[in-house]
């Protein structure tokens, strides 16, 4: 049975050397303009970003893109030394990191928070306020994603997992295989495994979605856990580029929507990307139809349920302060 849910950052897998010979970078026409991006291998950005990059779609806007897919860790090192300008980042590290006085600002929509909270078929677990005492595993505390249910979860049942549970940093593949077992309770796994197990209904159920839950307050889905980010001496040498850069991006999003699109992406970079099983292609179509996998929209509207979201994430203790909205969302549309 196919669920909402969706495959993002995937478990392990290698890299091919023709998967790397595709990303070579080639001369930019003249009146398109260079931007560079690191993104993480193994991930729904090896799709968006390189798929519509070979269909045109970034020419179209006037860039000209270079994609650099690493693993995680080199992702997550890639725009802070500055390796590359702007780019898809984990969301809540950002504001952590606007918080310490880096000078980035968010510059439009991305991936939103899309794992949930898994517990067997037959758990007693009625809400996470159930797991209190129990044990909860989780593949890493440190990642945006599971900061950002971590305040989604205090905000709607007043538990904190990393306190009022018995907190287990697991491997992904092992996760899963302990939940199983029943030698944990429950578990927030990486997209990949999470969308496994959602997908294995004679075994798991989701307790607790948390981009529902702000479905059902604000109307938007949470963005944190990938919006676009930049620095933002970037975004003031040439705001036109930053805009071009930003829609192409947008863009590179709703066309990953059509079903034939995907399938030539996954055809051309499924190993990349870790999506190679029909299961996993078919949940992706089911997910992106729904248009919550990604946030396309960067205006008021979106941006202040956003901000909305940052107030929990203060509130809850997830990050100290919430940055000035009007100084550091930029690229606003009315």
């Amino acid at each position: 049975m196919t669920t909402r849910r969706s495959l993002l950052l995937a478990g392990l897998g290698s890299l091919t050397t023709a998967a790397f010979g595709d990303r070579t970078t080639t001369h930019a026409d003249p009146a398109l303009q260079d931007v560079k991006i690191v993104i993480p291998q193994e991930s729904v950005f090896v799709l968006n970003y390189m798929g519509a990059k070979d269909a045109g779609v970034f020419s179209k806007h006037g860039i000209n893109l270079e994609v650099d897919p690493r693993p995680f860790a080199g992702f997550l090192a890639g725009l802070p030394s500055k390796q590359c300008m702007a780019t898809t980042y984990s969301g809540i590290d950002a504001i952590q990191k606007i918080n310490e006085g880096v000078d980035w600002v968010i510059i439009g929509g991305g991936l939103t928070v899309v794992q949930d909270i898994i517990v067997g078929k037959d758990a007693p677990f009625k809400t996470p306020a159930d797991l209190r005492g129990k044990k909860f595993g989780v593949f890493s505390t440190g990642a945006g994603s599971f900061k950002a249910i971590r305040a989604a979860v205090i905000d709607a049942f007043h538990l904190d997992v990393a306190k009022d549970t018995k907190l287990e940093q697991v491997a992904g593949p092992a996760l899963t295989k302990l939940l199983e077992r029943g030698d944990i309770d429950a578990m927030v796994n990486i997209s990949s495994l999470n969308l496994a197990a959602e997908a294995q209904t004679d075994k798991f159920r989701v307790l607790f979605s948390p981009n529902d839950y702000w479905m059902q307050k604000t109307g938007y889905p949470i963005v944190w856990a990938a919006p676009l980010v930049a620095w933002k001496s970037w975004v003031e040498e040439d705001q036109t580029r930053a805009k071009n850069f930003a829609a192409a991006t947008e863009a590179s999003f709703r066309w990953l929507r059509d079903p034939a699109n995907l399938d030539a992406a996954v055809k051309k970079y499924g190993e990349l990307a870790s999506v190679t099983k029909p299961a996993d292609v078919a949940e992706y179509k089911t997910w992106l139809q729904s248009k919550h996998m990604f946030m396309t929209q960067w205006n008021s509207k979106s941006v202040d349920a956003q901000w909305k979201f940052l107030d929990v994430a203060q509130r809850t203790g997830i990050i100290t302060k919430v940055p000035a909205k009007d100084k550091y969302a930029l690229l606003v549309e009315s």
